[in-house]
């Protein structure tokens, strides 16, 4: 029933959020707002109004997952990425990371993904003849935004670079724009710090989480989800090569920049696996949800979806409240 409600083009399905964001991320409203010694410019701010307003945290934490769901759908149909447009990425990525997501385990990349969707969707719009360099611009303003959130997010810049390079044709200022574009708004974090009297920021070791790595549990809800997960990902790439074979080349291009995000994404998780033996579940759950649309918008053995999307709810409510 979920998959069939949200695969329709109907935006009034995304008033259903409203019961199933709270319903899942209840407990992310209890959990106090963790204190991050060592965090990026706009995590500090963020922690600044956590600290003032004690329910802010929780609120905050509902209203961002309610945002990048609707945001996520948006980039996906704006982009056309798929046949039929439709809201499935607002259902799966709110479940998809109440799966992966304990609460209080958001963190800043969570904070600066709507920056960084806002970015791919800046860069998305560009076609092989028309206009291109404000767009790029922009995304790179927009990167280096979340960047200033979560620092591993300057590493996305070469999905815009992945874009370009299958979109149009070869112009090295749209290549260039992106990285100044980055580098400005770092330029503006380091101007206001100094002006605010901090002479000690170093970006890179914001990337390192202090304090022991976490357990690892293979207990049957992990092995669960793994299966589920490997599964719903082996038929969305089946559907996913399905429609690219049949896409005019521009819908291929698009598909192929997703391609890229969701494998730049899979890298720069083994990159912070890497250093702390964790990582943030927005950077698994966003890029999963892209995909498992594709898996999820057949109309044939449409219980089958069905049934995927119930046992990822069921996990999701066993990882929150279980």
């Amino acid at each position: 029933m979920l998959v069939r409600l949200f695969r329709s083009n109907q935006p009034g399905v995304l008033a259903f959020l409203l019961l199933l964001v709270p319903g899942l991320f209840l407990g992310h409203v209890r959990t106090p707002a963790p204190l991050m010694e060592r965090a990026m410019p706009m995590q500090h701010l963020a922690q600044g109004l956590y600290t003032s307003v004690p329910w802010s945290y929780g609120v905050f934490q509902l209203v961002l997952v309610f945002l990048v769901a609707v945001q996520l759908t948006a980039l996906m149909n704006g982009a056309e990425l798929v046949d039929r447009r439709n809201h499935l990425p607002a259902l799966l990525f709110p479940l998809l990371l109440a799966t992966l997501a304990a609460p209080g385990d958001l963190g800043p990349a969570f904070l600066g993904m709507p920056f960084l969707l806002w970015g791919l969707r800046r860069t998305w719009s560009i076609t092989s003849g028309g206009p291109a360099l404000s767009p790029l611009f922009d995304a790179g303003l927009l990167i280096g935004l979340a960047a200033l959130c979560y620092m591993p997010y300057a590493f996305l810049l070469v999905v815009v670079w992945a874009s370009v390079s299958v979109i149009r044709p070869f112009q090295w200022r749209e290549y260039v724009l992106p990285l100044v574009g980055q580098l400005l708004m770092f330029y503006l974090a380091w101007g206001v710090l100094r002006l605010l009297g901090v002479d000690d920021w170093q970006p890179l070791r914001t990337i390192l989480v202090p304090g022991p790595s976490p357990k690892v549990q293979g207990g049957a809800r992990e092995m669960m989800l793994l299966v589920l997960l490997a599964t719903m990902l082996a038929v969305s790439l089946f559907e996913f090569t399905r429609q690219y074979t049949r896409g005019v080349v521009r819908e291929q291009n698009l598909r192929s920049s997703l391609l890229a995000f969701c494998a730049t994404s899979g890298l720069l998780i083994f990159l912070v696996m890497l250093l702390n033996d964790r990582y943030p579940a927005v950077l698994l759950a966003a890029p999963l949800a892209s995909l498992f649309t594709f898996g999820s918008l057949g109309t044939r053995r449409a219980w089958l979806s069905e049934l995927a999307v119930g046992v990822l709810l069921a996990l999701a409510i066993w990882k929150q409240y279980g």
